[in-house]
């Protein structure tokens, strides 16, 4: 694996044990610590301290209380972490790895857990290409020549047998202003008139829709476009299928396998997905929107921090909104609660809801301790202000 990890670097939650032999990143987003390179942000966040200073500025959402660690398996190899280079350095170790890979004969699962385009986006040492471009744009560049060196690297050692899948994992962070990119068009407008940002953090097709390209040649068909209703969370028993192999038994798994989807066979993925509150309205996890084919239910409402600082009220709904993204993917209109379409959608998402609640109370849950204990703050050298090391 390499690039963010978002379950931390305590204990068990560690990439080396949890399945992967290789790890090369930094163990949670690069925006929860302090670099001396801090990027573009909104608003500015300040380089690591190099002395007594106070650890944390509250009101601007700022961590200097940890200097980003980059690890390689369990090693700190450079603390903080330079984001500058960081890109350049994920595209080499990807490569070798693939390189390795390929020499050894052994298939592999290589995710790339990419920086891009979260903020701080990274003041990249710009190149002809990038001269001039505003920072997001210069950031989709260098994304871009990043992907391209790792689809390069396997077409030149194992084109006709690996699957490269490439998505994002969730929408413009709207509160970030020009550096958060766009919603397109799916604006969420009866959310704007209401208040706040429809994008990330809300369950909004602007906060939690995104692309997906799939690349595999003879196998993937080219320059076709999916209606299907897809998701992340089918990555992992896709992935399970292609290689021959079976999900453990015992266990309920919420992805499905997309493969038929992926290869031009099927236009239908999922026919019920739920999206639980991520941050903008009602409890932290709660089930907040069913999405059931072309409709899409919710049950609350909320906007999350817009640029201008202002949010949406929370809102809960019964009976719930419900909008066809057949006929309107900007969520301008729901369905008036009078109208044929309505009462003929209702039962059927309440039928998904049911479904959905009763699969959550059937499955075994797993809760993970995530104490935060300042004793295993991870510190290459706790001699030195802002750990400083650097060893790569």
């Amino acid at each position: 694996m390499i690039g963010k990890w978002h379950l931390g670097h305590h204990g068990s939650y560690h990439p080396n044990f949890r399945g992967f032999d290789y790890y090369f990143g930094i163990p949670y987003s690069h925006d929860m610590g302090c670099t001396d390179t801090p990027g573009y942000n909104h608003p500015p966040c300040p380089a690591c301290p190099r002395g007594d200073r106070p650890s944390r500025n509250l009101e601007r959402d700022c961590y200097s209380d940890v200097a980003l660690p980059l690890y390689e398996n369990l090693n700190i190899v450079e603390q903080p972490v330079n984001l500058s280079s960081l890109a350049q350095k994920y595209a080499e170790k990807a490569t070798q790895f693939i390189q390795h890979a390929s020499t050894s004969g052994r298939p592999f699962l290589l995710y790339v857990g990419l920086a891009h385009m979260h903020v701080p986006l990274a003041r990249t040492q710009l190149s002809a290409e990038t001269w001039g471009r505003r920072p997001y744009a210069a950031g989709l560049r260098e994304m871009d020549s990043l992907v391209g060196q790792i689809k390069d690297k396997v077409d030149r050692t194992a084109k006709n047998n690996t699957f490269l899948w490439f998505t994002g994992d969730n929408g413009p962070w709207a509160q970030k202003c020009e550096l958060a990119g766009s919603v397109g068009p799916f604006t969420g407008l009866w959310q704007t008139h209401q208040g706040g940002s429809p994008a990330k953090q809300t369950t909004w097709e602007g906060g939690h829709r995104v692309p997906a390209l799939a690349y595999w040649p003879g196998r993937v068909p080219s320059n076709v476009t999916s209606t299907a209703l897809l998701s992340v969370l089918d990555i992992f028993p896709t992935v399970v299928a292609l290689a021959g192999a079976q999900l453990p038994r015992g266990r309920h798994f919420d992805g499905l396998d997309a493969s038929e989807v992926l290869f031009g066979r099927a236009q239908s993925g999922h026919r019920v997905l739920f999206h639980p509150n991520s941050g903008a309205a009602g409890e932290d996890g709660a089930l907040q929107t069913v999405r059931l084919g072309h409709y899409k239910a919710f049950y609350i409402t909320g906007g999350a921090k817009a640029c201008d600082g202002s949010v949406g009220p929370e809102r809960h709904h019964e009976p719930p909104l419900i909008f066809n993204l057949e006929d309107d993917a900007a969520e301008a209109l729901p369905l008036e609660r009078g109208s044929a379409e309505y009462r003929r959608a209702l039962p059927k998402v309440r039928e998904a809801l049911a479904g959905v609640l009763r699969d959550i109370a059937d499955d075994n849950i797993s809760r993970a301790d995530y104490t935060q204990d300042p004793s295993v703050t991870p510190c290459c050298n706790p001699r030195r202000a802002a750990c400083r090391c650097q060893t790569v």
